[in-house]
């Protein structure tokens, strides 16, 4: 497995093409709470996201990291600035073929490390309340659940958990 930062060429394209998998993926395997799935993944919206990762995600203070598993695609992770010290990681996304392989696990790793290296103080994240998963993992890497840190719409509130993790 290899990380790197995905800014231009190839590799940015990698990272969209996960991205766009991501919302499918999550409507397939979470059908119980699909409706959840549908309001978080805005279809425009989303879309606009992943055309211009930079723009969201992009360097001094941000950052898209795509993981290889040999020479496939693997996984993505973004990094977002929020404040002067607070960042947010967004859309961590494993296809399952790549899955029980420590890729998730790698890609949160790296994106700690660049979030030290920027400077950053507090790491935040949202999440599905039925990603039980993805909850076990960041408790793994010492996150601990907090209070919602950006407004959520009230169809969302129970729909959603907030993590966070001190630098």
């Amino acid at each position: 497995m290899r990380i790197v930062e995905a800014t231009l060429g190839k590799e940015l394209q990698h990272a969209q093409v996960l991205l766009r998998a991501f919302p499918k993926h999550q409507r397939e395997h979470y059908t119980a709470n699909l409706e959840t799935v549908l309001r978080y993944f805005d279809p425009v919206a989303y879309e606009h996201e992943v055309a211009d990762l930079n723009a969201f995600y992009g360097q001094p203070r941000g950052c898209v990291l795509l993981a290889t598993d040999g020479e496939q695609p693997a996984g993505v992770v973004c990094l977002r600035q929020l404040d002067e010290e607070a960042c947010e990681m967004k859309r961590l996304f494993v296809p399952v073929a790549h899955r029980r392989k420590g890729i998730a696990q790698a890609l949160c790793v790296a994106l700690l490390k660049s979030a030290r290296s920027k400077g950053y103080k507090v790491m935040r994240l949202d999440t599905g309340f039925f990603m039980t998963e993805s909850q076990a993992l960041y408790r793994k890497l010492g996150f601990a659940y907090t209070s919602a840190y950006h407004p959520v719409p009230d169809d969302l509130k129970d729909q959603l958990v907030f993590m966070q993790l001190k630098l």
